[in-house]
């Protein structure tokens, strides 16, 4: 069997950087609504349907808080849920 050749510094540089943000603390789908200020079945339909960015841990969605606030920021309508005076 062939051996695979060694990660570049920079892949492993990448790989460490895509490891700490998937460490970093997890949203619940009723804080997540708090934040959005809509209610937890929105949230909890929006993660079923992949219209936010989800993954189920156990039967529950949980939510980066990266990820939600990138999701919000590519939105139209999202300076009201970030808080941003227009």
């Amino acid at each position: 069997m062939p051996l695979k050749p060694p990660l570049s510094p920079d892949a492993i540089r990448s790989n460490f950087r895509a490891t700490d943000q998937n460490r970093l603390p997890l949203l619940t789908s009723g804080q997540v609504a708090g934040w959005l200020g809509i209610s937890q079945r929105t949230v909890c339909l929006w993660a079923e349907l992949d219209e936010i960015p989800a993954f189920k841990l156990g039967h529950q969605w949980r939510f980066r808080e990266h990820e939600v606030r990138r999701w919000l920021e590519d939105r139209p309508d999202s300076s009201a849920a970030l808080g941003k005076q227009e």
